[in-house]
């Protein structure tokens, strides 16, 4: 149990206090900017690990295995506490975001474990790198938007366009998912292909 795999426990400690202050009902936005700060820090972590792992050698599969549920269990849950907090405008865009975001996590772990199967480890492309930032970013801004909601007791009709821009961080986000989801399927086709000829 190395550092950087104690910090991505710690992330994945991290959801359900977030979760717990978000949802409850403690006055003027301060439980949901308090989960807004517990999930600024757990993103954050996930860069702190993984700088560790890689500078020290201390990659292992226990951490790989860790560091992706905790990142996926953050984000996501995060993204579900802002399409149930009642205030953000679209909410099914924010449902079909999140079924984009799922899917692709399913998909690529598919992938990964058939071409682990053959012994080979496909590297994440720059896509599947750039689309955590734009959720992360987005989601944060999303939270950010529902406690000042809370704190001026409304629907935040004159600070909309924060929302809009957090929205489009996250859009962004699931759009590369797709793409990153698609680069994963093409550098796995050979595998996929002589599994599938083999089971023929």
């Amino acid at each position: 149990m190395n550092l950087p795999n104690k910090i991505s426990i710690f992330r994945m400690c991290c959801m359900p206090v977030m979760v717990l202050l978000f949802f409850l009902p403690i006055p003027y936005g301060i439980g949901v900017f308090c989960a807004l700060a517990v999930y600024v820090v757990g993103s954050l972590s996930d860069f702190v690990d993984g700088h560790i792992a890689r500078k020290y050698n201390l990659i292992t599969d226990f951490g790989k295995f860790i560091d992706q549920i905790a990142d996926k269990a953050l984000s996501t849950a995060a993204l579900i506490m802002v399409l149930f907090s009642g205030v953000i405008e679209w909410n099914w865009a924010c449902a079909i975001v999140l079924i984009i975001i799922v899917s692709r996590d399913v998909i690529v772990g598919g992938v990964r474990q058939v071409a682990a199967n053959k012994g080979v480890v496909i590297a994440a492309g720059w896509t599947g790198k750039i689309k955590s930032n734009f959720i992360d970013v987005g989601v944060g801004i999303l939270i950010t938007f529902v406690g000042l909601c809370r704190v001026l007791k409304d629907s935040g009709t004159s600070i909309k366009f924060i929302s809009y821009i957090g929205f489009s961080g996250v859009v962004i986000g699931a759009v590369l998912s797709l793409v990153s989801c698609i680069e994963y399927i093409i550098k796995a086709l050979p595998f996929l292909k002589e599994t599938n000829d083999k089971n023929a």
